[in-house]
């Protein structure tokens, strides 16, 4: 989520290729059933905006309001019942702007070093590489840079040189970059909504991040998948959600039911 918006947010699943094939059946059986057709894009801003809501899917499909929600609720249920781990890193742009001033990060730049930083934790100890798949979308970075472009360097400058936002460490487990059109891929549409969660987190209530005074307020759809970010203890702050940069360490929580 980017664009002028006060945060930026990469978000996606870690999984499996046994299970991204499981996530892949679930989501075409299910746009199936409701749709009639399992060629059907899914999008947060979409699903969202009411407009957009009905014009992409309760009039195009002749379905009710109360259909679809029956199967958003399906779409979640299938994250929540699926084997992976959600990750997501929230840059808040004008505090990046305000500590770095003399040389400041491109968001999505540092959103992508975090996330691959955690991949890497997580699979430090296993056998094989992990390969990442991008949503391939258009336009450029403020320098003119087009994003896909941009991104693939970046990619391949932290496999060599290891992360530019935490001195030593290597992606030795990181694989190759692919992208892909997320209209015909399941896995980067719920990535979708996972970063979007993410988002609308820290535009509702994100102050509320770094106050350990008060219980922490959830955006309702990231609620329902908490327990899926990858976490150490329960806790998720650092380890699943990532904001940067990190003023105050409050080290939130989730559990079971």
């Amino acid at each position: 989520m980017g664009g002028r918006t006060p945060y930026f947010v990469f978000g996606g699943l870690l999984i499996s290729p046994s299970d991204a094939s499981l996530v892949d059946y679930a989501m075409r059986t299910l746009k199936r059933d409701t749709f009639g057709t399992q060629d059907v894009e899914i999008k947060a801003n979409w699903l969202k905006r009411r407009e957009e809501r009905v014009k992409r899917y309760v009039d195009k499909y002749s379905i009710t309001e109360a259909a679809l929600k029956v199967f958003v609720d399906g779409v979640y249920a299938i994250i929540n019942e699926t084997e992976c781990q959600l990750i997501a890193c929230a840059v808040n742009k004008a505090q990046v702007q305000q500590q770095y001033k003399d040389n400041p990060h491109y968001p999505p730049s540092i959103a992508y070093d975090c996330l691959l930083q955690r991949v890497q934790q997580e699979r430090a100890s296993c056998v094989g590489e992990v390969h990442i798949t991008i949503d391939s979308m258009s336009g450029a970075t403020p320098a003119g840079n087009q994003h896909l472009d941009n991104l693939r360097k970046q990619h391949e400058s932290l496999k060599r040189r290891g992360a530019a936002l935490q001195k030593g460490m290597t992606f030795d487990r990181i694989g190759g970059i692919a992208f892909r059109d997320s209209k015909h891929d399941e896995r980067l549409q719920l990535a979708d909504l996972v970063a979007y969660a993410v988002y609308r987190q820290f535009v509702d209530y994100g102050p509320d991040w770094e106050d350990p005074s008060k219980p922490l307020p959830v955006y309702e759809y990231l609620e329902r998948i908490a327990t899926k970010f990858r976490n150490y203890q329960g806790r998720i702050q650092g380890y699943g959600i990532i904001k940067f940069p990190m003023g105050r360490r409050v080290p939130w929580a989730v559990s079971e039911g």
